[in-house]
């Protein structure tokens, strides 16, 4: 135990955030949700020990790769960072097959992968795969669970990773500005009047009972209630000519784009629904602008809000 304990380096709290991700996590540990996964084809010449060492450098640097989750024995969920964790890329060659094969392979390995999840005491709660397609070709795939990492932190580790792939190749050192530890934010959280907080929302929420009912949920008849739900998304995209009506609208009348299309999805919600009185989540970044240096930190800091229009 005191082996284990001396690899530890530091315990702290779950974010709100985290606590939801988690609980969701655990009463689902095969259904992929909250496991993000980065896919894409990388060209030209890839010196792969150099890229799984700029992995595992990054991962060195910053403590929340390095984090794990406790659930059993403390009286709270408790997230705890590992002095030292080995990342690992598994390397597989399919440049035997042809390129139709290999994206099909491919899409299934993902599909796979996702299903898969992670044991949440067994850091890293992320994964590494390189599949070779050709002597100048490959599909790479990074796995990480989003107790992890948002949105906002996902092009901050792979700009990190390549850069000191560059400088491995190269034979150069690269000195990067020490990060601040994601445990500085939960400290900041934890300082917060949470009773405030609690006055605004129930200010804010006065008078709405029930959720907005969404008859387009309702299952089909010939779908079996013992059937999983399978999910996707579906884009759509508008040619310029929308986007800058779109745009020239939202200046008009002093409001950002993102504040218009919820306007647009209140008022979907109210047809649907048959109420005048709506309510919908919005995801928003969550940094702190009183925590310095928060621009450059990894970790999650989204948090999910309730927008009621009436």
């Amino acid at each position: 135990m005191s082996a284990y304990l001396k690899n530890i380096e530091s315990f702290y709290p779950l974010s709100p955030m985290q606590q939801g991700m988690l609980f969701h996590s655990l009463s689902a540990p095969e259904s992929g949700v909250y496991v993000e996964q980065v896919g894409c084809l990388l060209r030209g010449e890839l010196d792969v020990e150099a890229f799984g060492k700029a992995w595992q450098r990054v991962a060195d640097r910053h403590s929340v790769l390095r984090t794990f989750f406790i659930v059993q024995g403390p009286k709270e969920p408790v997230q705890a960072v590992k002095r030292d964790v080995a990342v690992v890329m598994e390397v597989r060659d399919v440049c035997a097959k042809n390129p139709a094969e290999q994206e099909k392979e491919f899409a299934e390995f993902c599909r796979t992968d996702r299903r898969q999840g992670f044991e949440l005491s067994k850091p890293p709660l992320m994964r590494l795969v390189l599949m070779r397609t050709s002597a100048t070709s490959h599909f790479f795939l990074w796995s990480h669970h989003h107790l992890l990492l948002d949105g906002w932190s996902v092009p901050m580790v792979l700009q990190e990773v390549m850069l000191l792939y560059e400088a491995l190749r190269k034979g150069r050192t690269l000195r990067l500005p020490a990060p601040r530890p994601y445990r500085d934010y939960i400290v900041w959280l934890r300082k917060q009047d949470l009773s405030k907080a609690e006055t605004f929302w129930r200010s804010l929420l006065k008078g709405f009972t029930a959720p907005t009912p969404l008859v387009v949920n309702r299952l089909k008849k010939n779908e079996g209630s013992d059937q999983p739900h399978s999910y996707a998304e579906q884009e759509l995209w508008l040619d310029p000519v929308d986007t800058a009506a779109l745009d020239a609208m939202a200046r008009r009348h002093q409001l950002t784009p993102n504040t218009l299309m919820q306007g647009a999805w209140a008022l979907l919600l109210s047809r649907y629904s048959g109420e005048r009185d709506v309510l919908f989540g919005a995801t928003v970044a969550g940094r702190p602008a009183s925590l310095p240096g928060v621009d450059a930190m990894l970790g999650l800091f989204i948090n999910t809000l309730p927008v009621r229009v009436q």
